[in-house]
């Protein structure tokens, strides 16, 4: 409809020209959002107003005795004329190549105490895993980003599924009775594996910042919060005892906290991210446990 309206613009405004003396150096006609202006000089303008009144791009068109130039909506293009908020080649939104979220996060986890440092006191000492094998992982999709300011500071959401694996040596076993956890010797029993494991899905909420446009230029740092629930525990063992090879696992109520929210920082240079994150409610909701919180660093792996 705009296409039409332009060109019966332009067509009347070359016919008015050819017929009436020339008053002034140019005709000019106008709609809401389009202006066309038809100079003495037989050249032919036509471009869509921006709200500050400034002209937006432009597409010059040469003609046998005159020029014209289209101007299009405020819109960001390249020198091939792909919109650049659409468009990196790939098909993917440079917006999203400026988003920190979708990949996965590798590293390790381990238990802080209620007073969120690694001094854990006499009654919860017991749960420091083995740093050297608790591993940590999440994936993470659904990335949604909302620009504050360009790319440079933006408001991003999307959905995790987080891992965490704290491992023991084989010395001393948990027992989860009541409202109440325990450790206790192993005993005889030979334990190769010794692992309590949570399994959460969450929410995160983060606020994002880029210091270039370009990906392969942009230090980037993103802070916020991720609000989780527990789908999923287990404790497992495996061990011999007199000879025979033995495997048990526990599900069900372990005692650890149905709800959980952590805060988080990213921080990277290209692709290249470091992320950390603190459990801000307590690990166990059993009444008899000293509080304990999750923490989680390591790799960031976009894709």
């Amino acid at each position: 409809m705009k296409v039409s309206l332009t060109i019966l613009c332009i067509a009347a405004g070359i016919s008015l020209y050819a017929q009436e003396p020339v008053k002034s150096d140019s005709l000019k006609f106008e709609t809401e959002s389009e202006q066309i202006i038809i100079n003495g000089d037989s050249i032919y303008e036509s471009y869509s107003m921006n709200p500050d009144s400034s002209k937006s791009d432009t597409t010059h068109i040469e003609l046998k005795n005159a020029s014209i130039t289209i101007i299009s909506k405020n819109k960001n293009f390249d020198k091939n004329g792909h919109d650049t908020d659409k468009w990196d080649g790939t098909g993917t939104s440079p917006k999203y190549q400026l988003t920190w979220w979708n990949g996965i996060d590798i590293g390790v986890n381990g238990i802080l105490s209620g007073n969120h440092d690694f001094n854990l006191p006499a009654s919860t000492e017991f749960l420091e895993p083995d740093y050297g094998k608790s591993r940590y992982i999440s994936f993470n999709v659904g990335q949604v980003k909302g620009r504050i300011v360009k790319d440079y500071v933006g408001f991003t959401m999307g959905l995790t599924a987080q891992i965490y694996n704290y491992k023991y040596n084989g010395s001393n076993e948990l027992a989860f009775v009541g409202d109440s956890l325990f450790s206790f010797p192993s005993g005889d029993k030979n334990i190769t594996k010794n692992k309590l494991r949570a399994t959460y899905i969450g929410i995160p909420a983060m606020l994002e910042f880029n210091t270039s446009l370009d990906p392969k230029k942009s230090f980037h740092i993103s802070a916020g919060v991720i609000g989780k629930i527990k789908i999923e525990n287990m404790y497992k063992q495996k061990y011999s005892l007199d000879g025979n090879d033995n495997k048990t696992s526990i599900k069900g109520d372990l005692g650890l906290n149905r709800w959980g929210a952590d805060a988080m920082v990213r921080v990277g240079y290209r692709k290249f991210t470091l992320f950390t994150q603190v459990g801000l409610i307590p690990l166990f909701d059993n009444a008899n446990t000293d509080d304990v919180y999750s923490f989680a660093a390591g790799l960031f792996i976009k894709i």
